[in-house]
């Protein structure tokens, strides 16, 4: 994901229309549908165009993954790019620069597939094996060729992947205990995020190949069995975490300059 000043958070409602709506400081904007039948949460991603670009992708009724895009202030129809996803599982999106789509999916073997955009065509599949739990998480630190992909695996720990340039690494530990059917969260600035066994938040700022968990000391409410969102926020690198409630509310907070977490605020929920 790239750097912004507000974020745009989407969701998949009950019926499975996918919905969105905006961080304004510690307001937000209103919610708004783009339709779709999504089956799991989305995943989005803007690259650096000269007007606002997003890429928006959803695992669909028929286990397929979907992709819609908004571009000249104008959302464009659902196509199929195919495949078949995991019961329960969403895609996860990176972009290393303008024109570039790199999508991860958990196949139905377990294993994680990779398919890329260039700017005019579409990839194939490519296994890149593993075994996953739950949704995966990308991120690129505006490399080219460069992608982390991180998951959970079958030992409920965070494993990394990483693409430099030309080739993909072996699978790597990193340790910590994601709950079950829930996925990593990453900025690209490798702020990465877990729901933990108790119900709580873990973070862990990924420098170096180390990774060391805390968790949060403040929570809205008790988190729901669902993945967190993460993005960073300005070039300065303040990552914001979103997470669900029980409640089905959606909750963010944001670091601020001096490393401390701001107040979690409230989205609300789709109408």
């Amino acid at each position: 994901m790239g750097c912004h000043s507000n974020a745009y958070v989407f969701v998949t409602d009950s019926s499975g229309s996918v919905w969105f709506t905006t961080t304004w400081g510690s307001g937000n904007g209103m919610w708004q549908s783009i339709g779709g039948v999504s089956t799991a949460s989305p995943a989005a991603v803007s690259w650096n165009a000269p007007n606002l670009r997003l890429d928006i992708f959803v695992r669909g009724a028929d286990g397929a993954l979907w992709w819609k895009y908004y571009q000249n202030k104008a959302w464009y129809s659902w196509q199929s790019l195919g495949g078949k996803l995991a019961g329960g599982t969403g895609p996860a999106v990176a972009s290393w620069s303008a024109g570039r789509l790199d999508v991860f999916v958990e196949g139905t073997t377990g294993a994680l597939y990779h398919k890329w955009y260039s700017g005019a065509t579409w990839s194939g599949w490519q296994n890149l094996g593993g075994k996953l739990t739950a949704s995966p998480a990308a991120t690129s630190p505006f490399t080219v060729g460069v992608i982390d992909v991180f998951v959970r695996g079958g030992n409920g720990a965070v494993w990394q992947k990483t693409r430099n340039v030309t080739a993909w690494s072996s699978w790597k530990s990193l340790g910590g205990k994601a709950a079950a059917n829930t996925g990593p969260a990453v900025t690209s600035f490798y702020d990465l995020f877990v729901q933990g066994l108790n119900h709580q938040l873990w973070q862990t700022g990924y420098y170096g190949g180390r990774a060391t968990w805390s968790t949060f000391n403040v929570e809205p409410e008790a988190l729901s069995a669902a993945s967190p969102g993460a993005v960073c926020t300005d070039a300065n690198m303040h990552p914001l975490v979103a997470v669900s409630s029980t409640s089905g509310e959606i909750w963010w907070s944001v670091r601020d300059v001096l490393g401390h977490w701001d107040y979690w605020y409230s989205v609300g929920s789709p109408p």
